[in-house]
């Protein structure tokens, strides 16, 4: 397990990343606090599903319109009043 600092994993993330691909754990600190840490994935728990849908589908979704034109001050103003 490797211990590293907020701001030396900004600078070497790439690094970093490489480091826990080849199965090392890294703690992330923050003024000497653990506050995270970086685990190499565990593919069995990964399921790779078939689509439901052809991507083809993806071309019939429409975007929705709202039924009236509302400024946004009269939606803050009625939000406003319901509390």
């Amino acid at each position: 397990m490797e211990t590293v600092n907020v701001a030396t994993l900004k600078q070497k993330l790439s690094a970093y990343l490489r480091r826990v691909e080849q199965g090392t754990d890294v703690v992330v600190t923050s003024h000497r606090r653990p506050i995270a840490r970086l685990l190499p994935e565990d593919d069995s728990r990964l399921t790779i599903r078939p689509p439901s849908l052809p991507v083809s589908a993806l071309t019939a979704v429409r975007g929705v319109r709202p039924a009236k034109a509302a400024s946004a001050e009269r939606l803050l103003l009625a939000d406003r009043e319901r509390r």
